[in-house]
Formats: C-alpha cells, sequence, structure tokens
C-alpha cells in the first residue's frame, strides 16, 4: 500500500511539473523537446550550452549548431527566412516553370541551396569563407544533391584577394568584406573575390533565372561585377540590402540601386515580421517609402523586370 501511496504522489508531482512547464514555460519545454528529438547527443540536453543537431528542411538534412543564430533558427522554426525560401521556390516554379539556373551569392552553410536544389536546374553557389564552406559541402555530399556547384569565392567588381571581417561564433552568417558592415566582425585574412560575369562564364553558365543575394554590405560591387549579366538575362533578383551611409561601399541612394540594374525594372520590399518567417508567408511592397539610405538599416529587396511582373506573386501563404 506504500508503495502504491508512493508512485500515485510521484505520478501526481510529475503531472503537476508538466503542467506548470506547459502554462508558464512553454518555451523551455518545446526547447527540450528539439534537443530530444534532433540533438546529435542525448547528453546534450543535460546541460544549457549549444548543441549539434540533425533536422530536415522539407526532407533535406541539415546539420547545424544551437549556438549559431541561423541554425537555431532553423531548429526552432524549420528554417531560416522561411519567407524568403518560399518566395524563391514560388517564382522558380511560376516565372521558369523549375528549369533555371539559380544563383545563391553569400551562401554560408548552404541552406537556400540546398532548398533551391529540389526547384532549379542548377544552383551555381559562391561562398567565400572555408569554415561554413566545409558544412555546406558535407550536406551537399550527405543528400546526394549532384545539381549545386560551389564556388569558394566571394563576388565583387575586381578579380583579387581583399580583407574578410570574419564574424562571431554567435553569428556565422555576418562575415563581410566590408569593413564597417559589423562592429562584432574582426580583420581575418584576404579571401579571393571575383567578378561575378568572369566567373560564370568560366563555370559554363550561359543564363541566370533567378539570383538570391545576402553578402553583408557588399552588394554594390557585387551588382556592378554581374552587369552583363543583368543585362543580357534579366533575371529576378532578391537580395538583403544592407545600408550605411558611413560605409564606402554602401548604396546611398534610390537612384544609385536602380543604375545598378538595366531599366524597366521594379522594387519592392518583403517586409519582416516574425510570424511571417515562422510561416513562410511573404507580402512584397512597393520599395519608395520603407527603404531608408540615411541610416543603417537592412531591407529584403525583390528587383524583377517587368515582363516578368504576372510571374511574381505579392502574396504568398507559404504553404
Amino acid at each position: 500500500m506504500k508503495i502504491v501511496k508512493l508512485t500515485g504522489a510521484a505520478a501526481l508531482t510529475l503531472i503537476l511539473c508538466f503542467g506548470y512547464t506547459f502554462l508558464f514555460h512553454r518555451d523551455l519545454l518545446h526547447a527540450n523537446y528539439l534537443c530530444w528529438r534532433y540533438a546529435v547527443s542525448l547528453t546534450s540536453c543535460f546541460s544549457d550550452k549549444p548543441f549539434d543537431f540533425v533536422s530536415d528542411i522539407e526532407e533535406i538534412r541539415y546539420e547545424g549548431n544551437t549556438g549559431n543564430y541561423i541554425d537555431a533558427d532553423i531548429l526552432l522554426w524549420g528554417a531560416y527566412e522561411k519567407d524568403i525560401l518560399y518566395f524563391l521556390r514560388d517564382t522558380m516554379k511560376t516565372a521558369y516553370s523549375g528549369r533555371g539556373v539559380f544563383l545563391d551569392i553569400g551562401a554560408n552553410t548552404g541552406q537556400h541551396s540546398l532548398f533551391m536544389s529540389r526547384y532549379a536546374t542548377e544552383v551555381q553557389a559562391f561562398e567565400p569563407w572555408e569554415p561554413v564552406l566545409r558544412r555546406f559541402r558535407r550536406m551537399v555530399a550527405k543528400n546526394n544533391i549532384t545539381n549545386i556547384v560551389i564556388h569558394p569565392v566571394g563576388l565583387g567588381d575586381q578579380n583579387s584577394k581583399i580583407p574578410f571581417f570574419t564574424p562571431p561564433s554567435t553569428n556565422l552568417a555576418t562575415g563581410s568584406f566590408s569593413e564597417e558592415f559589423s562592429a562584432e566582425n574582426s580583420p581575418g585574412e584576404y579571401l579571393d573575390i571575383r567578378i561575378g560575369d568572369e566567373a560564370l562564364a568560366e563555370a559554363g553558365v550561359s543564363s541566370v533565372a533567378l539570383i538570391k543575394m545576402d553578402i553583408e554590405g557588399y552588394e554594390k560591387l557585387a551588382l556592378k561585377g554581374l552587369r552583363r549579366t543583368l543585362w543580357k538575362d534579366r533575371p529576378i533578383v532578391v537580395f538583403e540590402l544592407s545600408t550605411n551611409p558611413k560605409s564606402s561601399v554602401s548604396i546611398k541612394s534610390k537612384d544609385e540601386l536602380r543604375a545598378l540594374f538595366p531599366e524597366r525594372y521594379e522594387f519592392r520590399v518583403s517586409r519582416y515580421s516574425l510570424r511571417r518567417r515562422v510561416s513562410g508567408r511573404y507580402e512584397l511592397e512597393p520599395m519608395d517609402d520603407l527603404v531608408r539610405f540615411d541610416a543603417v538599416t537592412q531591407n529584403d529587396i525583390v528587383a524583377y523586370p517587368l515582363e516578368k511582373k504576372k510571374y511574381i506573386r505579392l502574396e504568398g501563404s507559404g504553404s
């Protein structure tokens, strides 16, 4: 009888603890669930330190560590920048019937490339920093993906080696060729940078459909190096625009931004919200009233030629 009472008391305590955690510490409960399900080592779940995990992004195996901001986001929400991913997917389907070449400029650990490999004929990925490249290459191999070509270089308006400013370990995506981009970055080694038009020609890429660019303040020079590609192929471009009046390489005005593209291009902004990043829903709004060039800001810009406007979904459910 005593054993029955003790067992009942223990069960009641467990139920009460679970109920309390569910009501008042649901985030902690969810975090523990994610650890138990995805951690490489279950011993990690008994520590408050970052841990390695293996999850999936729509059946693509992804390896990460919760100490890195983007990886933690992928584990928590199922993908990083899910709204951008879904817009890229929808655009490749509607504008090119899934038959175009996708450029991933600033590929980092490769999430966008891995995801888009299922929707593009070919992915050409550009990433100069070896620490993230090693993981990217490993995931390409483990997912048995054969249509991703990785170029271990950055893109700009010259062929040379230039200083790369290394990101902190907590956010491996903020490394940049722009010294002013982040005070948390530190001077690193000199890395290869190439003129995009020439790199694509050498790779045998004859036409580009869709471009994603996320290169932390260096987008002006990368776009200059892609001038021939932009004018010849008139691709749809999705890029993170980082403005900084004190940066020598930052785009300083709407006119300067428009001049980097051919005529008859339209620009819209994908507005950030946590809800959209979680659900994958996206909404594109006119750029003119939303983007400032006199302050340090970041905006996700969609640039498209007017002849492709009918294929651009201004709203997407994410499903």
